[in-house]
Order: structure tokens, then sequence, then C-alpha cells
């Protein structure tokens, strides 16, 4: 009944919000989860349900470009006073947030308990994105002006064109790969959280309190994670509706699992204590299965990293000896110096860097 109430107060714009900005928010929740396969009805019952509980806290999402100008953060700050110097990026950020992968961001930023709107967020990447292929653009100016002006100028403007997207596509799957860094997190101390609640509901704690002593321990993402859990409750969701909400946004697979099996246990009984005992004992399980999957697959990164980092070098060295070396073939001049000090000094060390980048990002804890 509670939830209905809150519902029809969502749907009134009764939120200290206008009702537009209220539906907006409902309607791309809702979206998602026709994706996923909801139909029209259970999609938007589940939408409205989240703006309830604070998943995805509307005064958060609520915020625009221009409020950037009240952050801490000096570079916010510089994005704020860009779109409000140039209104028609207002314009812009509106119609990204419209897109099919805003509202897979608005989820990723949720999960990454990253606190900024959708099109906060988009007009923070727009912004470091170009800065970022004027940057390399630069730099690539630079290696070719000693040759000629105009060879720096062209490979520097094909270099900023080629990177402005590149760079945003870094800049919107990067709250993404938080997500998963956090899921990683989590998922290294969440067989000793469970085994800690199990302790404590087999003393007898309530499952609310217990919540709460994990939320105060040293379990770092996973006690944050907690903390919203509690948060949820606080503002008036029934403890089952906070821990489903828990599941939707949470950046592991093991915490959600976990998360839906005490909802189960608390909505048809059972002894909760065996039930955080055993899915302690299955999320244990499921790590080592995927350090040994790890392992398996770093040996066939490791020889990717050897070609970029000796074979690549010495073959563009070699490549570059035989053209200058027979000029009856044709190529003369094609790889000079100014395109070997660009393989050396960028293509390569991004190379290496990615790879190492994949292997972290890969790595069971």
């Amino acid at each position: 009944m509670a939830n209905e109430d809150s519902i029809k107060v969502v749907e009134k714009g009764q939120v200290g919000y206008s009702k537009a900005t209220v539906e907006e928010i409902v309607r791309r929740m809702k979206k998602l989860y026709m994706a996923r396969g909801f139909t029209e009805e259970e999609a938007k019952k589940k939408a409205l349900r989240e703006a309830v509980t604070g998943r995805r806290a509307m005064e958060i999402e609520t915020r625009g470009p221009l409020e950037l100008l009240a952050s801490e953060n000096p570079f916010f700050r510089v994005v704020g006073r860009v779109f409000k110097a140039i209104p028609k990026l207002n314009e812009l950020v509106d119609k990204l947030a419209e897109k099919d992968f805003a509202v897979r961001l608005m989820r990723d930023l949720d999960a990454a308990n990253i606190k900024l709107s959708t099109k906060q967020y988009l007009a923070i990447s727009l912004v470091a994105s170009v800065l970022a292929a004027l940057f390399f653009g630069f730099l690539v100016f630079l290696v070719f002006v000693f040759s000629s002006l105009f060879d720096g100028l062209l490979y520097g403007f094909l270099t900023f064109l080629v990177l402005l997207p590149v760079s945003f596509f870094v800049a919107i799957i990067w709250p993404s790969s938080t997500a998963k860094k956090r899921g990683v997190a989590i998922d290294k101390v969440l067989p000793f959280a469970l085994r800690h609640m199990a302790t404590e509901v087999r003393a007898g704690v309530g499952i609310h309190d217990a919540l709460r002593d994990i939320s105060n321990a040293e379990y770092g993402v996973l006690s944050e994670e907690f903390k919203r859990v509690l948060e949820d409750m606080d503002k008036g969701a029934t403890t089952e509706d906070a821990l489903e909400a828990l599941a939707e946004r949470s950046p592991s697979d093991s915490l959600a699992r976990a998360a839906l099996h005490i909802v189960r246990a608390l909505r048809i009984g059972g002894n909760l204590a065996d039930i955080l005992s055993e899915i302690a004992d299955d999320v244990a399980f499921d790590l080592r299965m995927r350090m040994r999957d790890f392992v398996e697959r770093l040996s066939l990164v490791s020889l990717f990293y050897m070609m970029a980092g000796i074979v690549m070098p010495v073959f563009f060295s070699v490549l570059s000896a035989i053209f200058n070396a027979v000029p009856t073939l044709g190529f003369q001049g094609i790889i000079g110096p100014e395109v070997m000090m660009l393989v050396y000094i960028v293509m390569i060390p991004m190379t290496l860097g990615l790879i190492l980048y994949i292997i972290k990002v890969t790595q069971p804890m």
C-alpha cells in the first residue's frame, strides 16, 4: 500500500520536482526495462518504484550542466562555465540524453556511485574529449611540423578528428569500468561479510541491525552499498524493496544473487543464517573458478604483450631499413623519422598500456 501511495506521489510530480522532469526520468528507466524483456506495465511499475526508493536519486538525476558551477571540482566548474557561455551545448546534451546509450549510462553511474546526473556526465565527457583530442593533435603537429608545416597541420587535424569520438566513447564507458572495479572489490570481501551476517543472525540480531553493522564495518565498497540500502529504508522503502534495489544496481553479480536470496528468505521464511552461509560458500567457490580461468587466459595475453613490446618495434625498424635501402621498391620515405617517432612514442606505449589495463580490469581479486 505504501508503494502504491508513493507511486501516485511520483506520478503527480509531488516530490519537489516538476512533473515533466519526473516523467522524463521514469520514461528513460522504463525504456531500459522494456529492453530487458519486461512488459510495458511491468517496466513502468519498476521504473516508478526506482524513483520512490531512490535507486537513482531524483535530486541527482534532475541536475543539469549549469549546476556544475557550484561544484567543488575546479574542472567541473570550468565545464559549467563553458555550457553557460555556449547555450547551444545544453541542447546537444539534451539530445544525447535521449539516446539509448544514455539510459545504460544512467545505470552505470548509479552502479559506480558517481554523484552526477546523466546530463552532467555527458557535458563533462564532451569537454574532456575535446581537450584530450586537442592535446594529442597538438603532439602530432609538433612531430610532423619539423618536416613540413602543412604535414603538421594536416596530421594534427586528422588526429583530432579521430581521437574526438574515441575519447568520448572512452569517457562514456568509464563509469561501466568503474562499476566493474567496484564489483571486484565487493567480491573480494563478500564471503566474509556474509559469514559475519550469518553469525549475527544466529545470535538473534535482526536483519536491519545486521545490515547496519556491515555498513559500519571496514568492508570498503560493500559497506558503502549497504549504507545506500539503509538510506533507502530510511526514506520509506521496505527491507525487501531496498535489497531488490541493491540487486538491480549492484556491479557484482554475486552480491545481486545474495540480495535476492535474502529477499526470498524474508518473504517465504527459512533459516536466514544457513542461507547466508551457503551463499558465502558459493561466492568463494565462484571466485576460485574465476581465478583459474584468468590464469589460463593470461598466457595468451602475455603473448600479445611480447609481440607489442618486442616484435612490433623490430618489425617497423626492419621495414623502414628495407624501404629506404632499396629505392627500386618505390616505398622510400614512407616510413621516415616522423613515422618512427610516432610509432615508438605514441603507438607502442599506448598498445602496451592498453594490454596492461585489460589484465588489470579482468583480474579476479
